[in-house]
């Protein structure tokens, strides 16, 4: 009998060490490890079907606001902070999610805003869009 346990253990260790490769080894898993939202990201689909306020922050340069934006979104980017987070402090209310982006993945501007919101204004609920504007022209092209 121990012997044949041993075997069916043995075939067990086999069959997960091959399935484990299988799934390693499988592009869309690889594609979907890499693409997983960070912590502080909310997926598109996830911020559209969030029910309460949403704020937009667009970090991108003032020039790409003004060629095209998410509706109602505000622009606040680094370069114009000073004049740009009076009207989002006006427009924040407490308990509104506020979702920040950029162009895409690389862009680290929303990032930026977004911890600053945190740090130097208290805001606790605020997100970074999970593949940023390009994302958003993604779903708007369907």
């Amino acid at each position: 009998m121990p012997s044949l346990r041993r075997s069916w253990f043995s075939i067990l260790g086999l069959a997960t060490l091959l399935a484990a490769a299988a799934l390693a080894l499988d592009p869309r898993t690889r594609a979907l490890l890499r693409d997983a939202p960070a912590a502080d990201e909310i997926a598109l689909a996830a911020a559209r079907a969030h029910a309460d306020p949403v704020l937009w922050l667009d970090a991108r340069p003032a020039a790409d606001f003004a060629s095209n934006h998410i509706p109602d979104a505000l622009s606040l980017n680094l370069d114009e902070w000073d004049t740009q987070v009076v009207e989002v402090l006006t427009r924040w209310q407490p308990g509104t999610r506020v979702i920040v982006y950029c162009d895409d993945r690389s862009c680290s501007s929303s990032r930026t805003v977004a911890e600053k919101l945190r740090r130097e204004y208290q805001f606790d609920d605020v997100h970074i869009l999970h593949g940023g504007w390009a994302a958003w022209q993604k779903e708007a092209a369907r």
